[in-house]
């Protein structure tokens, strides 16, 4: 039955996209069930990271499933909402793309704060193959994410992109063997969950905004959440746990 499975691994919430037989395309629910956890996981004050894969070894995801599209029962699926919904959130996503991930999936990918891809995973954009516009962002961000060259070549050609091309054009943090993504997102995971939430959730916020509105406005948000984040009680903490050799115990929520 396709479905978004959530588990949950210390304060890290684990998305599974799961639809294997069709290489993890969404359909039906899929894409309302993915937004509704994404909130969930966000309000939740013992969560301090999310991870979003897919279920195997083959695919992240194939996007949208073509024939829903194809004969309108999947239309209010369509939205991009979902998978534009990391980019609003407070806490961390971390894209563990363990396969194929083209189209929609490409977006949510996009969308993530981090990526990490197994060696098999291959990135698409096939719109101009189908006679459709990328979209969800793709036209404005891929650029900044991947660098011009390379992001053109994806939409242009719509040839999918390797996670060794994507590791060198900046677009992956990590890649490793197959079936090992999800380890190595969980591992990224914890590395930020032992850190203040609140500085981190600043972190991804001030990056996203000189995104659209540039240095000046990044360097100004800076400034001013620097000074109200230096009087919290993590700051203390931090500085404590530093001086007395320690691991830091934070208490703010994002």
């Amino acid at each position: 039955m396709p479905e978004i499975k959530a588990a949950t691994h210390d304060a890290i919430r684990i998305l599974t996209i799961s639809n294997e037989r069709k290489r993890n395309a969404f359909a039906g629910s899929m894409s309302d069930d993915l937004l509704t956890l994404f909130g969930q996981a966000d309000a939740d004050p013992a969560i301090r990271a999310v991870i979003v894969t897919g279920d195997g070894d083959i695919a992240f995801s194939s996007g949208h499933d073509l024939n829903d599209l194809a004969t309108g029962a999947d239309a209010a699926g369509t939205d991009e909402g979902p998978m534009l919904k990391p980019m609003s959130m407070k806490k961390p996503v971390i894209a563990a793309v363990n396969g194929h991930c083209y189209a929609a999936a490409l977006i949510l990918a996009m969308s993530c704060d981090l990526r990490v891809a197994s060696e098999n995973a291959t990135f698409g954009s096939p719109g101009a193959r189908l006679g459709m516009l990328p979209e969800g962002g793709q036209i404005g961000r891929l650029p900044l994410l991947m660098g011009r060259s390379a992001a053109l070549e994806l939409m242009l050609t719509s040839a999918p992109l390797s996670a060794a091309d994507a590791f060198r054009c900046g677009f992956v943090s990590r890649v490793v063997p197959p079936g090992q993504a999800l380890e190595a997102a969980l591992s990224l995971a914890r590395a930020i969950t032992s850190n203040a939430p609140a500085v981190v959730s600043a972190i991804k916020k001030g990056v996203l905004l000189a995104e659209t509105s540039g240095v000046p406005g990044a360097q100004a948000f800076e400034h001013r959440t620097a000074r109200v984040l230096e009087r919290e009680a993590d700051a203390v903490e931090g500085v404590k746990a530093f001086l007395e050799k320690r691991k830091p115990i934070f208490t703010n929520v994002a």
